[in-house]
């Protein structure tokens, strides 16, 4: 984004947020995409970030919505990680004031290029285990993904061979029908490290899973930190099987996802570094399958 349209986006999202709650005061700009801009402030004088959706595309529309409705169910039913207390809240109007929870980022990239601290690591992956043991109340969040229609357009769109779609067929019905919630995009970004407490931030994508969809998302995000993946592989088989079969389909999806995303993208020479190394990923994990 330019400069000029930051400070326009920056304007509005300002007097969005202050027509909320006429007592927020705007310090720093935090970030901005062309889907939404942060910006860190003060409510009543505490630390608080205005997030105000500039998409106008429904699925983030629907995406902010959803969000919204997670902060709210959290207030009635705390999650066993720190999560920002919501404060107000418009979702006609695309306005989202919330805590500023202190820490620091996990990582700033998707894909961090160099290895993560053990340190670090650690408390994100147990944090992110004892998520997908809570259970919310009922009727608060929904499922997510519909595995076998997904599994069918990965088919469609050529990711997959009909031998994988059948073994990921077979794995899938191994998983089971159980769903276990998820943050369901806990990039290193959304990752807040305090001490020793794990927050954690967006929660759009937040929903029922097959189990383990966290960590498998963490696993292939985390290339690049060998002792993360070697921690997820380790907690994963100590449960049993129809665990370890969902995530190896989790996994699956995922790579899948990031496959067709980055060969979407305009080549370059960090494009073509990232899909090899994703490849490579997906490649070993359908050897655990052809064998």
């Amino acid at each position: 984004m330019t400069n000029s349209l930051t400070s326009s986006i920056w304007t509005e999202a300002v007097t969005q947020t202050r027509l909320l709650r006429p007592d927020f005061v705007p310090v720093e700009l935090m970030h901005a995409t062309d889907k939404s801009i942060l910006i860190a402030g003060t409510c009543c004088a505490e630390a608080a970030v205005a997030k105000v959706l500039t998409s106008r595309e429904t699925f983030w529309r629907e995406k902010f919505t959803r969000e919204i409705a997670v902060y709210r169910a959290f207030a009635r039913s705390a999650p066993p990680v720190r999560v920002p207390h919501l404060i107000a809240a418009d979702a006609e109007q695309g306005v989202l004031l919330l805590e500023h929870l202190p820490g620091r980022r996990l990582g700033p990239d998707r894909y961090p290029p160099a290895p993560l601290a053990r340190q670090d690591v650690c408390p994100a992956v147990d944090a992110l285990g004892a998520l997908a043991h809570w259970a919310p109340a009922p009727g608060a969040f929904a499922h997510a993904w519909d595995y076998e229609h997904r599994l069918d357009r990965y088919l469609g769109y050529g990711l997959v061979q009909e031998s994988d779609h059948r073994a990921l067929t077979r794995l899938l019905q191994e998983a089971g029908s159980a769903r276990y919630f998820a943050h369901g995009d806990p990039l290193p970004g959304n990752i807040l490290l305090d001490r020793h407490r794990v927050g954690l931030l967006d929660w759009e994508f937040a929903g029922y899973y097959l189990r383990h969809l966290d960590w498998a998302l963490l696993w292939v995000l985390l290339r690049a930190t060998p002792v993360a993946r070697t921690l997820i592989e380790e907690r994963v088989a100590a449960g049993d099987p129809a665990d370890q079969a969902a995530f190896t389909v989790n996994r699956a999806m995922l790579l899948t996802r990031e496959l067709r995303t980055h060969q979407e993208l305009p080549t370059a020479p960090w494009q073509q570094a990232r899909l090899a190394a994703l490849t490579r990923d997906w490649d070993a994990l359908c050897a655990d399958w052809r064998r």
